[in-house]
Formats: structure tokens, sequence, C-alpha cells
């Protein structure tokens, strides 16, 4: 009985152990789905403050536009020059993001997760642009919770909105210096006919 006992006991922990498991992944899923929620409103509010409560203690942030934050102060310099400051480009954006998979977990403290984002920017003269983007995150188990530790987001740098209008823009710029180009020379017939005009005409006089 004994050595049955001792056969089953090693089988029924494991068995044990498989079973919880997926419960205590989703309860760190779900608390994972809730830290990007709250992350996106934070930005979305261009609150600061809060989004730095979301952060690991030691984290590194990259924008989608490439801009590197490490310290507290940098995301208020971030808010401050692209939203506030008198010559801020932005009114608002609207991020979006979207797990494209389930969180993977390294160990019982660290994730990585990724997906995609619809973000919408409206510009100051009202004008909204909507920039898809992906992004990756690493994530941490602290004490007072799941934080994150590094987050990369980047848009497509050959295929964007933004590039479409700064290229519509040249094709406009260039037929505007074409059209420009065009009354220049047209000027500066009428003005050498005129001038060859009045040399004939005081030629003859003479």
């Amino acid at each position: 009985m004994n050595r049955l006992f001792a056969i089953l006991l090693p089988i029924l922990l494991s068995a044990s152990l498989m079973a919880a498991e997926p419960a205590d992944r989703e309860k760190d899923h779900q608390q994972l789905r809730q830290l990007l929620d709250d992350a996106s409103e934070a930005i979305n509010q261009q609150d600061a403050v809060r989004l730095r409560s979301l952060l690991a203690t030691e984290f590194v942030v990259t924008m989608v536009n490439q801009e590197r934050m490490i310290e507290a102060a940098q995301l208020n310099d971030f808010f401050e020059k692209h939203f506030v400051g008198e010559s801020a480009p932005l009114k608002s954006i609207t991020v979006t993001p979207e797990a494209d998979a389930p969180s993977r977990f390294l160990d019982d403290d660290v994730a990585v997760a990724y997906g995609h984002s619809d973000d919408i920017y409206v510009l100051k003269n009202g004008e909204e642009v909507k920039i898809p983007a992906l992004w990756t995150a690493t994530l941490v188990r602290q004490k007072d919770g799941w934080k994150i530790r590094a987050f990369h987001a980047g848009v497509n740098l050959l295929d964007n909105p933004v590039l479409a209008a700064a290229q519509n823009h040249l094709w406009q710029m260039a037929a505007a210096g074409a059209v420009a180009g065009s009354l220049l020379m047209l000027l500066l017939v009428r003005l050498f006919r005129k001038k060859e005009s009045e040399l004939r005409k005081n030629d003859h006089e003479t």
C-alpha cells in the first residue's frame, strides 16, 4: 500500500500542478490585458503621471515616432512637446492596441506581448490621420503587480499615411512650380517681344 502511494503521489501532484497552471496563467492574462487598457487610456488622456505608474522601476519606451524615454521627466516632455506647447503639432491621439496572440511567459514574472494598433492622430488644424502601427512589450511582475518594462512601437517606413501625404504635397509643390515656371516663361517672352518691338520702332523712326 505504501509502495503504491509512493508511486501515485508524484503523479497526483503533477496533475494538480498542471490543472492549477492554466487558472493562474489566465489570471495573469487578465491582469496584462487590463495593464494594456490602462496604458492606452493614459496615453489617450495625455496623462504622464498615470502612465509612469504603469511602468516598471526601470523602463525603456520607444514611441511610434522613435522617441526613446527612460525617465519620468521625458514622459512629461513628450506630451508637452507634441500636445501642449505653442508649436505642438497634435491636438489629440487615440491608440487602440490589440494583442495578436496571448502573452508568452518567459518565467513566472516575465512575459512578452506583441500586437497592432490603428492609431488616430488629430492635428492642430483638426485634420485626422490614421496610422497603423505594430508594437512589442516586455512585462514584469513587481510587488504591486504587472508593469511595463519595455515597449516599442513602429510604423511602416515605406507605406504609411504621413508619407503618402508628404509625397502628395511634393507632387502639389512640383505642379505649382511647373505652373509658376510656365507663367514666368510666358511673361519673359512677352517682355522680350515688347522690348524687341520698341527697338524696331526706334530704329524705324531713326
